[in-house]
C-alpha cells in the first residue's frame, strides 16, 4: 500500500499525519503532536532562536524516525503563514535539511491559504451555488483573510491585519484581562472590516464558514465533548460568558491548558463573536476536516489536485476581474487581448518553452495591463504595476505578481529592450517574461482604439514568418501604426518575421 506523511509546523504546535492509501480513500496510520510554542519570542525579537530551532529539529528527527517504520518514503512539510514573518526562515529550513534530511525545497508561504480554500471547496460541496453567499474567515497569525463567496462567485478576497496572535500581543502589552477583552476586540475589529462591511452591502450571508490555524484546537479543549462540526454561535457566546467572568489563570486551570492557550481561547472566541455581530451573522461552520488530509488526498488522486487546481485558478480570475472592475478597466478590450494571445501563444509553441504558469502570468496581465490609466494616461503601465504590487490577488503570491508587474511595467511601445535587462529576472526565467511581453504587445496593438475593429481571426505560420489575418468594417489605420511599433520586441524574440493582413469588409 502507498503511504505517504505530512508534516504541518505551526506557531504553537507540530503535527504529522501518516496516511495509507485505499481503494477509493485513505486511513490515517498514525498522528501525534509535539508543543513547541514559539510565537512568543518571535513578537518580541522577529526572529526565532537556535534553541528553539535546535527543539523544532529534534521533533522533526523522531517523527521521520517514526514515519520510517512505517515504510513512508514521501513526505511533505508545511509551514503555517507565521513563518512570513521571520527574518530567519531561511536558516529555519537550512536546519531541518541539514540536521533531519527532510527535504523541504520550493517553499511557499501562501500554501496554507491555499489548501484552506481546497478544505473549504471540498467541505463544502455548493460553495459556488448561485443561491446563498457565504463568508469564509480564516484566522491567521498576525493577519486574517476574509472571502465571500456570493452567487456562486468570489465577490471580496480580502487580507485583513487582524490575527489571534496579534491580538494577543496587544492585550499583553495592554494589560487587557478577559472581561475587558470582548469589547476591545470589538472596537479594535471594527477599524480594520469596515472596507469589508461595505464591499457586502445589502448582500445577506447565510453562514460564516471558520478555518484557520488555531480555531480546531481551541474549541476541542473548550467542547472536549461536542463535535467540531455541531458547535453553534450560540454554543460559543454561552462559553464566552462564562470565560468572562474568570480570570486567565482560572480558564488555564479549568481546561488543563498553558496560560498562552487560556488567552488565545478568549481572543478567538471574541473575534469570532464580534464578526458574526459585526456582519449579522446567525449561523457559523468549523469545517471539521484537516488540511493534511487534504495533501493526502492530492497525493493519491492526482485528478482531485487538478479539479482543485482548475478551481482555484476560476477564483484567481474572479479576483482579478473585481481587482479591474475596481479601477474601472475596459473588460472588452482585456478580453481582446487575452484571446487573441492566447492564440498567438498556442501557434507558437514551438518557438518558447512557456507552460501552464506562464500562460497564466499572461492572462492575469492582459486584464489588468491598463488599470493604472485611472490615475494618470500617460505613465499608465507603471501605475498599473503600482497597483498590482500593492493588492491582493487570490491565488497570486508575492514573487508571481512581481512577474506580471514586470510584464505590465514592459508591455508600452516606450519600454525598451535594454532597460528590462535590468531588472531582477536572469537567464532563462527573463527570457520566458519577455516573450509574454512581446506577446502582449501584439495583442494590445491590435486593437489600439479599443473598438475590437478586427475579427475572424487567422494566425498561422508560412516559414519564418508569423502571419496574422484579420477581417475588418472599419479603417484601421491607428492599428497599423501600432502594430509596427509593438512588433519589434516580438522579431527579435523570437527570430521571425510577422506580417498583418488586414481584408476591408465594407458593404457586406
Amino acid at each position: 500500500m502507498l503511504t505517504y506523511a505530512v508534516i504541518e509546523i505551526n506557531s504553537t504546535f507540530i503535527e504529522m499525519r501518516i496516511y495509507e492509501k485505499r481503494d477509493s480513500s485513505y486511513r490515517v496510520l498514525e498522528k501525534i503532536t509535539e508543543d513547541i510554542n514559539i510565537f512568543k519570542e518571535m513578537r518580541e525579537k522577529n526572529e526565532i532562536s537556535l534553541e528553539k530551532m535546535r527543539k523544532m529539529c529534534d521533533i522533526l528527527k523522531k517523527m521521520n524516525n517514526l514515519s520510517r517504520d512505517y515504510g513512508v518514503l514521501d513526505k511533505k512539510i508545511i509551514f503555517s503563514d507565521f513563518f512570513k514573518n521571520i527574518s530567519n526562515f531561511p536558516m529555519i529550513v537550512d536546519q531541518i535539511k541539514l540536521k533531519v534530511n527532510i527535504p523541504v525545497e520550493d517553499i511557499d508561504l501562501n500554501e496554507k491559504t491555499y489548501l484552506s480554500i481546497k478544505k473549504v471547496i471540498y467541505s463544502e460541496k455548493d460553495i459556488f451555488s448561485k443561491k446563498d453567499s457565504r463568508l469564509f474567515f480564516n484566522m491567521k497569525s498576525f493577519s486574517s483573510s476574509v472571502y465571500l463567496f456570493y452567487k456562486g462567485e468570489l465577490s471580496i478576497n480580502e487580507n485583513i491585519n487582524l490575527g489571534v496572535e496579534k491580538l494577543y500581543s496587544i492585550l499583553e502589552e495592554n494589560n487587557i484581562h478577559s472581561k475587558k477583552a470582548f469589547d476591545f476586540i470589538c472596537d479594535y475589529m471594527e477599524s480594520y472590516v469596515e472596507f469589508v462591511r461595505k464591499g457586502i452591502g445589502r448582500k445577506v450571508i447565510k453562514k460564516l464558514i471558520l478555518e484557520g490555524e488555531l480555531e480546531e484546537k481551541v474549541m476541542k479543549i473548550l467542547f472536549s465533548k461536542k463535535p467540531l462540526e455541531s458547535i453553534t454561535l450560540a454554543d460559543l457566546k454561552d462559553k464566552l460568558k462564562y470565560i468572562q467572568e474568570h480570570s486567565y489563570n482560572e480558564i488555564a486551570l479549568k481546561y488543563g491548558c498553558t496560560l498562552s492557550m487560556a488567552k488565545l481561547m478568549v481572543i478567538s472566541l471574541c473575534l469570532i463573536i464580534s464578526f458574526c455581530d459585526y456582519f449579522e451573522i446567525q449561523e457559523i461552520k468549523f469545517l471539521n476536516f484537516n488540511i493534511k488530509d487534504i495533501c493526502a488526498l492530492e497525493k493519491f488522486y492526482p485528478e482531485l489536485k487538478k479539479k482543485f487546481d482548475d478551481t482555484l485558478w476560476k477564483i484567481t480570475l474572479d479576483s482579478v476581474i473585481e481587482l479591474g472592475e475596481r479601477f474601472d478597466f475596459d473588460k472588452e478590450h482585456s478580453e481582446f487581448v487575452k484571446d487573441i494571445g492566447l492564440k498567438l501563444l498556442e501557434s507558437l509553441k514551438k518557438y518558447h518553452s512557456l507552460g501552464k504558469e506562464e500562460y497564466r502570468y499572461f492572462v492575469v496581465a492582459a486584464y489588468l495591463h491598463d488599470i493604472g490609466k485611472v490615475i494618470d494616461f500617460k505613465e499608465h503601465s507603471e501605475h498599473s504595476a503600482y497597483i498590482l504590487e500593492n493588492t491582493t490577488i487570490f491565488g497570486l503570491n508575492k514573487e508571481v505578481i512581481e512577474k506580471i508587474a514586470f510584464i505590465v511595467r514592459a508591455h508600452t511601445a516606450s519600454a525598451k529592450l535594454e532597460e528590462l535587462y535590468n531588472y531582477e529576472f536572469k537567464g532563462e526565467e527573463l527570457i520566458k517574461l519577455l516573450k509574454i511581453v512581446a506577446i502582449i504587445k501584439i495583442a494590445t496593438a491590435l486593437d489600439r482604439g479599443k473598438k475590437q475593429r478586427l475579427y475572424n481571426e487567422k494566425i498561422r505560420l508560412e516559414c519564418n514568418t508569423l502571419v496574422i489575418e484579420f477581417d475588418t468594417d472599419e479603417d484601421f489605420y491607428m492599428e497599423k501604426s501600432s502594430f509596427e511599433k509593438q512588433s519589434k520586441l516580438f522579431k527579435y524574440l523570437f527570430d521571425l518575421d510577422v506580417e498583418l493582413k488586414i481584408n476591408r469588409r465594407f458593404g457586406e
